[in-house]
């Protein structure tokens, strides 16, 4: 098989063009020339360039739609924009806008995406400069069908990268009440959220279906024309958004390799890296970021060298390809100032390079994230992503090696000493299947929530009876789990923000740790307080808040409050206590006594291990992370020759006790790769 061109391409580069035409001088100053001249100034591997635009324009003579007004006279710049590229050695990816199209949904308003919950209005309608077409509708499908022929026959390129695939709004157009009744026998989309309504829940489910099948249908057309190229859908909404995107692993799963741009916290982007590069088919995974600063809303402002260079080897530490987003000045010009910056912060990656193809990760715990299962279902303000992606940094902070299992490769589940599912929701009976069978045969399980009762019920025993009424709960731990719990107690329990679930236990060997507390006021009623400026706690209830129970050869540990969520000390101090409880910290793989702010991440590789760590913390301030010890257990039977620090190769001292690798790193600036060499 030939090799892919995204298998050794690890410096990537959009530039958005999504401009309108109705200014003759949007895009006058496009120039192939220019344009390539930034790309070769930011050491630039392969470049995304723009075929088809979420205003809807064509940057081609198109015939089935309408080409942007600047290419009037210059039809041909951006094929010789590819050619450009081509020559200068840079792979190139055509970039296409799906469902977001202003003007087509202008020019066919029966293609739009009808979401106004009390008429059949489009967002455009109501007023948004973005236009939206559906899906599930044929005319707009052999639309996109004909336009991936055109660019086939007009370009050639290595890949193609569809964006936007997921729904914009819930739709009940014509053609997706027509599908829903012939798939369902419901005979219309409800048209009010209501997580307790039997077909609610059949409509959400139909949604992601067909955003999957969606996806599928665009990667087939793409790959009839162009049989060559790969294709790649943005996934973004698989690792952020909601419930309303419908962007699961099912949309992932019609690419050749996954990626997307995410604008979150830097923890997020280590969660959403480590969700990537389990998911995808095909290494490395792809994490884009905008130059702009916080995204490309602020069109002017420049993130910092600093926070670029973070951003990126964050990316690398993942073995990940990293991927810079720039946009369009209106006229058709860039500032080549950003690229010099971009040029500076890949030339400190590209020695690294060589590595990032190499090595399994070290991974001795999972998270469970659920992209089915990303719904408020009691307006908490949080739901299953952001209790997943809270854990990732205490995990992160607690330097233990781990991972990220999604629904569709739970198979994995069993490659792990302990699995996290925090609020988990939305499961099928696979992947509960597949959860149950890895506690059955060894493994351990902390989850939490009520979302799931078949899980309750098949692993300890519990019958959810309902919830509390009032959402200021508390966990009291009985006397003898006063420690575990960093010292709560009845008397004054840890308390939480969220109704809490109402369960009755019928295993008589599980073991109740904590139990739910209220408050004097059961009600969440203003008026009704004991003192008025908190809910303390005044009665302690027969519900379980922590249970422990054995299950087959496993072990499950269950929690009724969202703890994971909460990033007070007390609270990540307990969840280190329970992970302890699952995987005591002398059976982990990799770990090191550096500051909470350093993520350590390591691949076993042929010949050893190759060891990454990034200081999360770092700024303009550029404070060096001070010399820490890094512990390793090796492989049965392993010894080590050397430890190098790459790429330079400079051996570091090291020693070797009872099948333990120490050693310790030098001082370092934002990030290290370090070399394990077996004899």
């Amino acid at each position: 098989m030939n090799k892919q061109w995204y298998q050794s391409s690890f410096r990537r580069n959009l530039v958005d063009m999504h401009i309108e035409d109705w200014d003759e001088r949007f895009l006058s100053e496009f120039s192939p020339e220019d344009y390539v001249e930034n790309l070769k100034r930011a050491k630039i591997k392969s470049a995304m360039l723009y075929f088809h635009s979420h205003v809807g324009y064509s940057y081609y003579p198109t015939k089935s739609g309408k080409m942007h007004g600047g290419f009037a006279g210059k039809e041909d710049a951006m094929r010789r924009l590819v050619e450009l590229c081509h020559q200068n050695g840079m792979d190139v990816i055509g970039y296409y806008s799906l469902i977001f199209n202003t003007y087509e949904e202008d020019r066919h308003p029966e293609w739009r995406i009808m979401d106004g919950e009390e008429d059949d209005s489009s967002k455009r309608q109501r007023g948004s400069r973005y236009g939206h077409c559906c899906p599930n509708n044929p005319a707009y499908r052999e639309y996109i069908k004909t336009q991936i022929g055109e660019i086939a026959d007009y370009f050639t390129v290595e890949g193609m990268f569809y964006d936007m695939t997921f729904w914009s709004g819930v739709c009940h157009c014509p053609h997706c009440e027509k599908r829903f009744l012939e798939e369902t026998g419901y005979a219309s989309i409800p048209r009010k959220e209501n997580w307790e309504d039997p077909v609610w829940l059949a409509f959400v489910e139909k949604r992601y279906e067909w955003m999957g099948e969606f996806a599928r249908f665009v990667t087939a057309c793409s790959k009839e024309v162009m049989p060559h190229a790969s294709v790649q859908h943005n996934c973004a909404h698989t690792a952020a958004g909601n419930w309303k995107m419908a962007c699961t692993e099912a949309v992932s799963d019609a690419c050749d390799f996954c990626g997307g741009d995410l604008y979150g916290s830097i923890y997020a982007h280590s969660f959403a890296a480590k969700y990537y590069r389990a998911i995808t088919k095909n290494a490395p995974f792809e994490y884009m970021i905008s130059r702009c600063n916080p995204n490309l809303k602020q069109h002017t402002v420049n993130r910092t060298t600093e926070e670029m260079l973070l951003q990126t080897f964050l990316t690398v530490a993942h073995h990940g390809a990293a991927f810079i987003i720039d946009a369009m000045d209106p006229v058709g010009t860039m500032d080549s100032r950003v690229y010099e910056r971009i040029g500076n912060v890949f030339s400190k990656t590209l020695p690294y390079e060589s590595y990032l193809t190499e090595g399994r990760p070290v991974e001795d715990v999972a998270i469970y994230y659920s992209s089915t299962g990303r719904y408020d279902r009691f307006s908490r303000g949080f739901e299953h992503r952001d209790s997943a992606v809270a854990l990732s940094q205490t995990l992160a902070s607690l330097h233990v090696p781990y991972g990220v299992v999604a629904n569709n490769i739970t198979q994995r589940c069993r490659n792990y000493k302990m699995i996290f599912a925090p609020l988990i929701a939305g499961f099928g009976d696979a992947q509960r299947k597949d959860l149950c069978e890895y506690v059955k045969n060894g493994g351990t399980l902390y989850f939490s929530g009520a979302e799931e009762p078949d899980l309750l019920k098949e692993l300890f025993g519990g019958d959810l009876v309902g919830y509390t009424e009032t959402a200021n709960t508390y966990l009291a731990p009985l006397p003898q789990f006063e420690e575990l719990m960093s010292g709560f107690n009845e008397k004054y329990p840890m308390p939480f923000n969220s109704r809490l679930p109402m369960v009755k236990i019928a295993n008589e060997k599980a073991t109740v740790a904590a139990r739910i507390a209220l408050p004097y006021s059961k009600a969440d009623d203003p008026r009704a307080f004991s003192s008025i400026h908190s809910n303390p706690p005044g009665e302690l209830t027969e519900y379980p808040g922590l249970v422990l129970a054995d299950y087959g050869k496993g072990r499950v540990i269950w929690c009724a409050a969202p703890l994971v969520y909460d990033r007070r000390l007390q609270y990540t101090d307990l969840v280190g206590k329970i992970l302890e409880m699952g995987h005591p910290k002398t059976n982990w793989s990799l770990t090191c006594d550096a500051s909470r702010g350093v993520e350590l991440l390591g691949y076993e590789t042929e010949n050893g291990y190759l060891i990454n760590f990034v200081d999360l913390r770092f700024d303009d301030e550029q404070i060096p992370v001070a010399p820490f010890e890094i512990k390793m257990k090796l492989s049965d039977g392993k010894s080590v020759s050397s430890v190098r620090l790459l790429p330079e190769g400079r051996e570091l001292d090291f020693s070797e006790c009872d099948g333990v690798l120490s050693f310790q790193t030098p001082k370092t600036e934002l990030f290290a790769m370090l070399e394990v060499i077996f004899e």
